[in-house]
């Protein structure tokens, strides 16, 4: 996420202005008004990586779901794990490097596979919806989506193509941002644009309840620490060395920054 105000373009009608959104504020409300379509959603997603590199998680790795990745290290090697919105593959990597080798990465952004296969990242590659998944029934044992949940328009749509993929028993592993401290946030430094890229923002209660009603039991996985994309947004150094030694897994669930979430699928359900 862009965070430093300056003058830029803005990424789906190339409007200059002087902001720290992606949109300019003619954009921005006129999706506030309409759904736009998928096809401009990936229109949307690869120009932020064209025009946004340093900020795109398709070229780094800013938001590691640590909590899940603990998780992750409890499994067996020979799970089948889907990533949903995998970017440039920074994430399947560290999976191939943990000793897991059945991995497929699906992304809506032709830019973020590009960025995968360049980096031979170690798992076959799918250009695909979050909400239209072009798999067999029962065909994973683990999905996997890191920043991804929030950015998709139907939930409920998505949900039960997850369901549908996942083996029973399987485990969907979810991490999001927090909806109240999110949409806090992102009306303090002016990203009035927020609704376009983030549509289904929720909160812990709401994230439960969502599971609940696709067969899902949900359980919240403390986050160690801030993660270097929560740690850049900081205004200063002192406060950022600060914030490194918050003991976030302390805090309630309410109050964590984003959502860590174990959902697994109930057999019989």
């Amino acid at each position: 996420m862009v965070v430093e105000r300056s003058h830029r373009e803005c990424v789906l009608c190339g409007a200059c202005f002087t902001g720290r959104s992606f949109l300019c504020r003619s954009c921005s409300a006129r999706y506030r008004r309409e759904r736009p379509s998928r096809q401009l959603r990936r229109r949307f997603y690869e120009g932020v990586d064209r025009l946004y590199p340093g900020w795109a998680n398709t070229y780094g790795s800013y938001n590691p779901p640590l909590g899940l990745l603990r998780v992750l290290d409890r499994l067996p090697r020979t799970v089948r794990i889907l990533e949903l919105g995998c970017g440039g593959g920074a994430l399947l990597r560290e999976l191939a490097a943990r000793g897991f080798f059945e991995l497929v990465g699906l992304d809506l952004a032709r830019t973020a596979l590009v960025e995968a296969r360049q980096r031979q990242t170690p798992a076959s590659l799918v250009l695909a919806e979050a909400e239209r998944l072009p798999f067999h029934d029962r065909s994973f044992d683990i999905v996997l989506a890191a920043d991804l949940i929030e950015h998709v328009d139907d939930v409920d749509e998505h949900l039960a193509e997850v369901a549908r993929v996942l083996r029973e028993g399987g485990q969907y592993l979810v991490k999001t941002p927090n909806r109240p401290l999110a949409e806090a946030y992102y009306r303090l430094v002016g990203l009035d644009d927020y609704p376009f890229w983030h549509p289904s923002l929720l909160s812990p209660g709401e994230l439960r309840a969502v599971f609940a009603r696709h067969g899902f039991t949900a359980c919240f996985v403390a986050q160690p620490g801030l993660t270097p994309a929560q740690l850049r947004k900081i205004p200063s150094r002192l406060l950022r060395r600060l914030a490194q030694t918050l003991p976030v897994s302390c805090l309630p669930v309410w109050l964590r920054p984003h959502l860590e979430v174990v959902a697994v699928l109930r057999v019989g359900r």
